[in-house]
């Protein structure tokens, strides 16, 4: 099960949304394009989503079921 980071354990810059930067690793690490269009393809060095091209050398915490 893929957990939200604690975003008062993150230090940003004036001005950067905490909720949004949170919101877009816990998709992510989920295996979602966090663009909003579903689920990602798997390469050797981490993600892309099939639709807007997004990629992300973030690795899904993904269990096998």
């Amino acid at each position: 099960m893929v957990e939200r980071i604690d975003k008062s354990r993150i230090v940003g810059l004036s001005g950067t949304d905490l909720d949004k930067f949170v919101e877009h690793d816990f998709l992510m690490r989920s295996g979602m394009c966090p663009n909003g269009h579903g689920l990602m393809t798997l390469g050797g060095w981490g993600q892309e989503c099939p639709q807007c091209h997004f990629t992300t050398n973030v690795q899904p915490e993904l269990d096998k079921q």
